[in-house]
């Protein structure tokens, strides 16, 4: 027993005194540490700001807003973690963090962005309800537009096709080049105003247009050539085949001594001048000024005065000289056949001539008729008498040397486009020509002919004002009484090409109701050449102002270019954004807009020997399909695809499908000018925004006011606008707003409705 107790003793005793366990460490502390806690940055701040992260452990980086960038996103140990922001375009400043977390630890930085303090314009325009409120007007090219039977030539049936790309273009009306009978490609020397020119289709496809124009509120307006004809007219024709005796002698301006008859006043279609403001004078032909027989020519080229004399003969004819000859003579159709030199200065020549014109000297056969080579009969003094010397004139008026008396005609456009004469100015709308043109334009009226864009009325009476106003009222009232006979009940469309300065073409709405204001393309081109839009509000209201002081019913037509000259995008060095803004302007600005087929695709080109390359056919598909190749007549060919923009990429179907292009920016400026009645028809008020850069008006009708402005320069600008902004309707380019200051980038325009 007592053994057992002392093991047990012993055994507690080592327990106590036995070796101790070795000590078990504390847990370690984890530590993160983020500087500095928060970050600042402007609205367009770029730069990278450095948060430095200190940690036990491995850690994590993320930001709280995708605007924010953190690099790297993670690590351990001490670090510089990168953060950067996007640009802030809200007006107002945003806010977030930067999360880093380690362990069980984390820590954070705040993140402020300044805001820009500007609005990016966003257009919302109200929706176009299908009621077309302006009254802009398409100049098509008949015989270029659309060809729908692959003969190369466009027609009637081929515009047809194509009319709801117009109707989509938001035009109210089409101005269609002359579709009269017709010896040259471009119809202005017309045949026969009653009747078409077959190439384009019959009267029957004409009708089918018309009325499926009005079916989509589309009018239809005629170009109609008053001042000539072509030589082709039945009238002229007629005139040729007997002067003395046609029922058609008092239908052309016609003389036998044009110069005495000018200084006495009785060239009727001078309207009481003297002398003509443009034109020339030219032979009728005929038996009476011809020859038929062999002829010996001998030109004396000795002395200071040149001369020739004409006998007639039974030596026989000679062939013209071929080896080198040095005079010529040009004989009615057969062209310059070279004289042979018989002695020092004199030159000889026997013929056979059948001519019903005359002859000239020249001393160059080049057959163009360049200056100085040219001698003949000086003004007056025409009529050679055989077996006399008759001395040879070199003036730029020297004429054919005739064998008997000739009769002239007047032609203010050339030998091929005949004058045709109205009389008398005072007593003009009773001459058979006056009749004539009426009774014809009545013809068209009443199948639904809705208008007439005259052709040339400066020189129906030749620049004179006042008998161009006379006769230019009486064919507008008489045309449009033939309109409202016809059932309608406002007055007929007329528009005329009155083309001179401001001040002068302003007088002819006393014989109008509209004419073209050939200033308004050249003012457009300059201010955006020149970035430089001051004046312009006040000269388009000088236009609108001086018109109605003219005739209250006035109407401004405005253009940029049209078919007789160079086109707009060469005027502004085919820059595009230049091009979009002319739209924009355009179709923003009072007045009939016309707009000149292919101008809303950009189309370029010059005029140059030929008008064609700016006349250029419509590309509608990326096939190039319903191209007219060539505008055609009996006697003319002039191919129209080699030029400018017809090609594939810049055809309609490929604009349609770029939201930037110029097609586009017409599609959309037209329909908001469909769409606001005040853009359509309101008046216009200087808006005076400062910036010589910027045009700015408003444009008001009943209660609906707008605010129009153009940045013209190319670079961004700031405006100050005292006006509400924050309903905008349009925008071309770029624009933002911050407070009251507008931000309009390079060639920009906006729309809004106050």
């Amino acid at each position: 027993m007592k053994r057992i107790v002392w093991i047990l003793a012993a055994a507690l005793f080592l327990a106590a005194c036995g070796e101790k366990d070795t000590p078990v460490p504390p847990a370690p502390v984890e530590t993160l540490s983020v500087a500095p806690s928060a970050l600042s940055f402007t609205d367009e701040d770029s730069s990278t700001k450095l948060v430095t992260v200190t940690s036990s452990s491995a850690w994590t980086a993320s930001a709280s807003a995708a605007w924010m960038h953190v690099s790297p996103t993670s690590g351990s140990g001490t670090a510089s973690v990168s953060v950067k922001v996007d640009a802030n375009t809200e007006q107002g400043a945003r806010t977030g963090s930067i999360s880093i977390s380690a362990g069980g630890r984390s820590g954070s930085v705040s993140v402020t962005q300044a805001g820009a303090g500007k609005i990016e314009i966003v257009p919302s325009p109200a929706a176009f309800d299908g009621t077309k409120r302006a009254s802009t007007t398409y100049q098509l090219l008949v015989y270029s537009f659309a060809d729908s039977n692959g003969d190369g030539v466009g027609d009637f049936k081929g515009i047809e096709k194509h009319l709801d790309y117009l109707d989509d273009l938001g035009v109210t009306a089409l101005w269609l080049s002359p579709v009269h009978p017709t010896d040259s490609y471009h119809g202005y020397d017309v045949n026969d105003y009653m009747s078409l020119n077959p190439l384009f289709g019959t009267e029957a496809d004409f009708q089918a247009l018309i009325d499926a124009a009005h079916a989509r509120g589309i009018k239809i307006y005629m170009d109609f050539v008053l001042n000539h004809t072509g030589l082709g007219h039945a009238w002229f024709r007629s005139l040729k085949a007997d002067p003395a005796n046609s029922p058609y002698k008092d239908y052309y301006v016609l003389s036998t001594d044009p110069s005495s008859d000018a200084v006495a006043g009785r060239v009727e279609n001078y309207g009481g001048s003297k002398s003509a403001g443009m034109g020339s004078w030219f032979s009728l032909g005929g038996d009476d000024i011809g020859y038929k027989g062999r002829l010996h020519f001998k030109v004396d080229w000795t002395g200071n005065a040149k001369y020739v004399t004409v006998t007639e003969t039974t030596r026989a004819a000679q062939s013209p000289n071929t080896a080198n000859p040095t005079r010529w003579i040009h004989v009615g159709n057969r062209g310059s056949l070279g004289m042979y030199e018989t002695s020092a200065g004199i030159f000889e020549l026997t013929l056979d001539v059948d001519t019903s014109w005359g002859f000239l000297v020249r001393t160059s056969n080049d057959d163009s008729w360049p200056s100085g080579t040219k001698y003949g009969g000086a003004p007056g003094n025409t009529i050679i008498t055989l077996g006399k010397p008759f001395k040879l004139d070199n003036s730029s008026s020297a004429a054919d040397i005739v064998f008997g008396e000739a009769t002239y005609y007047f032609g203010a456009f050339g030998s091929y486009m005949p004058d045709v004469n109205y009389g008398a100015y005072t007593s003009c709308e009773t001459s058979p020509a006056f009749k004539e043109t009426v009774a014809a334009a009545t013809k068209w009226v009443n199948m639904g002919v809705d208008g007439f864009r005259l052709d040339a009325v400066l020189w129906v009476y030749n620049a004179q004002i006042a008998p161009n106003q006379r006769f230019l009222s009486l064919w507008y009232d008489a045309v449009n009484a033939a309109y409202k006979a016809a059932g309608h009940s406002d007055d007929i469309f007329m528009v005329g090409e009155a083309w001179e300065d401001h001040g002068i073409e302003k007088q002819y709405y006393k014989g109008l109701i509209s004419n073209f204001e050939f200033n308004y393309g050249g003012m457009v081109s300059g201010m955006l050449g020149n970035q430089n839009a001051t004046g312009y509000v006040n000269a388009v209201n000088t236009y609108l102002s001086d018109h109605k002081a003219e005739r209250p019913d006035a109407i401004t037509s405005i253009f940029l270019t049209n078919h007789d000259q160079d086109r707009f995008a060469e005027w502004v060095g085919k820059n595009e954004a230049k091009e979009k803004q002319a739209a924009a302007i355009l179709l923003s600005t009072p007045g009939k807009p016309f707009l000149y087929q292919g101008e809303e695709l950009g189309y370029y080109g010059r005029k140059g020997s030929t008008d064609a390359p700016v006349r250029q056919p419509i590309a509608w598909d990326t096939n190039l399909t319903d191209l007219p190749k060539y505008a055609l007549s009996d006697n003319h060919k002039t191919d129209l695809t080699d030029y400018g923009m017809v090609k594939a990429a810049n055809s309609v179907s490929a604009q349609k499908e770029n939201a930037n292009s110029v097609l586009n920016v017409y599609r959309t400026w037209s329909r908001l000018r469909n769409t606001y009645p005040a853009l359509a028809r309101g008046e216009m008020t200087n808006a005076n925004l400062s910036g010589s850069s910027i045009a700015s008006w408003y444009m008001s009708s009943g209660s609906q006011k707008l605010l129009v402005i153009h940045n013209v320069a190319g670079s961004e600008k700031q405006v100050e606008v005292a006006d509400d902004m924050s309903t905008p309707v349009a925008l071309l380019g770029t624009g933002a707003i911050k407070d009251k200051t507008l931000i309009l980038g390079a060639n920009s325009s906006v729309v809004f409705q106050l």
